[in-house]
């Protein structure tokens, strides 16, 4: 398989233009959950609406949305800020989209806080039906869950990037070094370069500069993972650990670098789905839904992933359940002793976002475009509950920190393209029904439109011109302005997912979302051969592994499992 890269789009990188309406394949398809209520006219439009009209309202609120989005006021969710970016990396392990029925002749670039532009769909154009629209999306993934975007199809890939990746031995993943600046290179910061503590010589993930462009370009099978900063640490983490999981594993493959390798990746992907299904899903998900042990679920015969073929990822999963992860990003992060609480300069997001390949380390990455050393990640701070005075990660609501409304938008996407928008315009381009439709079709008690009005923010908003179909006697309240457009009872779904954990405290997902996850990923999991589920009957433990922990504990936690990533190694 080749590298993945963002944005997704079938198009050569120098085309002005960004349309395709030809029929994709090779790859493995998406598929709806619900594709029957996908297919109604109706799916995802307003009542009384034509499409534009639909269009307009989703453009009306985000608009709203765009300036009460950025409360001055921080919720916090109990779980440490690095579960935020462990979903992303999750997300992208399960989901590559290609493809697309984009009509904006404009090219579009990535744009990697949380995801990607992820065009595809975002047309003006009318909507396809759902035979057209999952005709024209493919996933680069072809087994989802395989930990493809760290290790591509593995060391000997017929793909020259992707074995370029490898290290000579066979075995081991080529790693990179961070790079200490002199004084009189480093920016200006907050904090004077004297007190700087370096990392000099610590891991990186390996880069190297196009000189053509000069941009550095991350070495590594799914370049996603640099979006930002910290995922791009957590894809290092996973990198480390596979090679340490060789070093443990050499003496019982003496000459077999092929079985080593093998073993180790397998290793490594048992402790990945073991964190899934027993630290990431059950901190996450409604105890509603989990008020049974999750091994239930597991043996359970979930009736719409049975219906799938192999290896497919509902759209109901991509374009609306998993995107909770926008709402968790927080302003700051107690990130390390440089950028942390002590230092009283904890780390921005925007600055997480420039200190990637793609931002050039914000200019400061030197000859090959490695990380500045006093930006190593400590995750003995970021897999902590968050202590008074840094962020963590945020609650699961309908408030996305002002960032993600404004930096991670542009404008020439289009006429609107922030994270809401362009969410919402997804899930309508997509025909995802409305949550109170997929609520009911799971047998759960679907929220009264007075629970979806109470859930929306009681805060003044913004009355720009050109506001298409608010009435000009409504007062520009948000959720008035959600009432007037019908929203309270017609709520596209992945706006609806986030009203229903704010409802139940913002700190985790309602119902809804639940189960549509637990259906995607224990359904990819029974299908995976690689799986957790399908080694040792499903009773596999780290405590099993070679892979321990300080005092031979096992990894049975995120943050066990980080830490030991970095434990003891320079």
């Amino acid at each position: 398989m080749p590298v993945i890269n963002a944005p997704h789009n079938l198009l050569d990188k120098s085309a002005d233009a960004a349309i395709r309406d030809e029929p994709v394949s090779g790859r493995s398809k998406y598929f709806y959950l619900f594709e029957s209520l996908a297919d109604k006219e109706s799916a995802g439009l307003f009542p009384g609406t034509t499409e534009e009209e639909t269009g307009f309202k989703l453009m009306d609120f985000e608009i709203a949305h765009g300036v009460t989005g950025g409360s001055a006021e921080t919720k916090l969710l109990q779980l440490p800020a690095a579960y935020t970016y462990f979903g992303q990396f999750l997300n992208h392990d399960i989901s590559a989209p290609v493809g697309g029925l984009l009509v904006n002749l404009r090219k579009t670039d990535p744009e990697g806080i949380i995801g990607t532009v992820d065009p595809a769909g975002l047309g003006k154009n009318a909507r396809a039906t759902t035979a057209k629209i999952l005709d024209h999306f493919e996933n680069e993934h072809d087994q989802p869950m395989t930990l493809a975007s760290l290790y591509g199809d593995g060391p000997k890939s017929r793909d020259a990037e992707i074995a370029s990746l490898y290290a000579p031995d066979g075995m081991r993943f080529v790693l990179g070094a961070t790079h200490r600046l002199s004084d009189l290179d480093l920016k200006p910061f907050e904090i004077l370069p004297a007190n700087l503590k370096h990392r000099t010589g610590a891991k990186d993930i390996p880069r190297q500069r196009d000189f053509q462009s000069g941009k550095a370009i991350p070495l590594i099978a799914d370049r996603r993972n640099d979006g930002n900063l910290i995922l791009s640490q957590l894809h290092l983490a996973f990198l480390m650990i596979h090679n340490r999981a060789v070093t443990l594993l050499a003496d019982q493959y003496p000459g077999d670098a092929n079985a080593c390798f093998a073993a180790a990746r397998a290793l490594v992907t048992r402790h990945y789905h073991w964190l899934i299904l027993n630290d990431f899903l059950p901190s996450l998900l409604s105890r509603k839904v989990l008020g049974r042990p999750l091994a239930e679920w597991v043996i359970k015969t979930t009736p719409h992933r049975t219906k799938a073929p192999k290896g497919l990822v509902p759209l109901e999963f991509t374009t609306a359940a998993f995107r909770f992860g926008h709402s968790m990003v927080s302003g700051r992060y107690d990130f390390n002793e440089n950028f942390g609480i002590e230092s009283g300069n904890s780390a921005s997001l925007q600055q997480l976002f420039d200190f990637t390949s793609r931002n050039n380390m914000g200019d400061q990455g030197g000859e090959k475009g490695q990380l500045p050393d006093h930006w190593v990640i400590d995750w003995d701070r970021m897999t902590a509950p968050p202590r008074k005075g840094a962020d963590g990660a945020e609650q699961i609501d309908l408030t996305l920190t002002q960032v993600m409304l404004t930096a991670v938008g542009e404008d020439r996407v289009l006429a609107h393209s922030s994270i809401m928008f362009r969410n919402l315009l997804r899930g309508f381009h997509r025909r995802i029904p409305f949550g109170q439709v997929l609520a009911r079709e799971y047998g759960i008690d679907q929220l009264s439109p007075g629970q979806v009005e109470a859930a929306i923010p009681d805060q003044s908003a913004f009355h720009p011109d050109g506001y298409r179909m608010v009435p000009a006697d409504i007062p520009m309240n948000l959720r008035a302005v959600s009432k007037a457009l019908g929203i309270h009872v017609d709520t596209p779904a992945w706006l609806y997912m986030l009203v229903e954990a704010q409802l139940d405290g913002g700190q985790r997902l309602g119902p809804t979302a639940s189960h549509i996850i637990l259906d995607t990923i224990i359904g990819l999991m029974r299908q995976n051969p690689a799986s957790v589920l399908k080694y040792k009957d499903g009773n596999w433990h780290p405590r099993d592994s070679v892979l321990k922990g300080k005092n031979d504990k096992p990894l049975d936690s995120l943050r066990s499992f980080l830490l030991f990533a970095t434990e003891d190694v320079n």
